[in-house]
């Protein structure tokens, strides 16, 4: 994609861009860059740590913690613990820690998320701005993301590891549901082992988990019909209601499919998600390794710090 783009660009701008590319690949800027990205990713993390805020992390703990796992009667809006019974009892090993040690956990987690997926350049713009307490919003997302320790991050982290593993977006078909629109790619493209194994591993989390909580599965789902019938929240800050977001999701998907632009659907999962609100902005940070082309998005091939180095051949009569 960039390098169409740089086709049309006018000559000055697309040798200047050039020389920025050539000066960022330099071993020692690379070196530079990745500690001021990782220096910069821990202070944000002792700063957040520091200000523990109760958000969204806070209520997977205390609700998991609650009995009654969910809340099946009828209120005004979604309330309680809304993913499916795996996610939590995968959670509870450190659900069961006092909440500092939790939310100490969690955030270190998704931290790494987005230290991962933005790589070290992004890394230096995003960690930055969890210092900042004030200003336009789109520069407190990261910030909030962090601190609230909603499951975005989680969830762009499944769709970039579902090109490689599609196993993974049984995170996204056990929480969020829509999200997982990604599975269309899939389709699209007739990969119909991969689609196999996306399927088939939810399946065996979802039997695996229903052996030992049966009651929790059927509280979940009359949990799911519930919150279809609530009004849509007043923080959302999408104007279509779900229906239409979902069609123009697949449609999109299908469509980067056909052309091989696996970044598309990051954006497509953040157009499906069923509320899409500030902290949902983290999603697109997922554009960022899908469009680097890199090893960990590809099927079938080994990241290149994975391969075991071969030894160089020995000059022809060495002993």
């Amino acid at each position: 994609m960039i390098d169409a783009i740089l086709k049309r660009t006018p000559g000055p701008i697309a040798e200047w861009w050039e020389r920025l590319i050539e000066f960022s690949r330099r071993r020692e800027v690379r070196r530079a860059v990745t500690i001021l990205a990782i220096l910069l990713a821990g202070a944000a993390y002792v700063r957040l740590l520091h200000n523990m805020y109760k958000g969204d992390a806070y209520d997977y703990w205390l609700n998991i913690r609650t009995t009654p796992l969910y809340i099946t009667s009828l209120s005004n809006a979604p309330h309680g613990f809304l993913y499916a019974p795996a996610i939590a009892q995968a959670m509870w090993p450190i659900v069961a820690l006092p909440w500092e040690g939790f939310y100490a956990i969690w955030l270190g987690i998704l931290t790494v998320a987005l230290f991962w997926m933005a790589r070290p350049w992004l890394s230096c713009l995003l960690f930055p701005m969890v210092f900042l307490t004030t200003g336009f919003f789109l520069l407190l997302v990261p910030r909030h993301a962090l601190s609230s320790g909603n499951i975005a991050l989680l969830m762009s982290l499944a769709v970039v590891a579902g090109f490689r593993w599609p196993s993974a977006y049984a995170f996204l078909l056990l929480t969020k549901i829509t999200p997982a629109v990604g599975l269309l790619w899939f389709l699209a493209r007739r990969e119909w082992r991969n689609l196999a194994l996306a399927l088939g591993s939810t399946a065996v989390i979802v039997a695996v988990s229903y052996v030992f909580a049966p009651s929790l599965w059927a509280d979940w789902i009359q949990d799911i019909r519930n919150n279809a019938g609530y009004p849509e929240p007043s923080f959302a800050y999408h104007i279509l209601p779900l229906a239409p977001r979902l069609v123009i999701a697949a449609v999109m998907t299908v469509v980067g499919a056909r052309f091989n632009a696996r970044w598309v659907v990051p954006i497509a999962a953040f157009i499906a998600l069923p509320y899409i609100w500030d902290t949902s902005l983290i999603m697109l940070v997922a554009v960022v390794p899908l469009l680097r082309n890199d090893g960990w998005t590809r099927p079938g091939e080994r990241p290149r710090f994975l391969e075991a180095r071969r030894p160089s051949p020995s000059p022809a009569g060495a002993a």
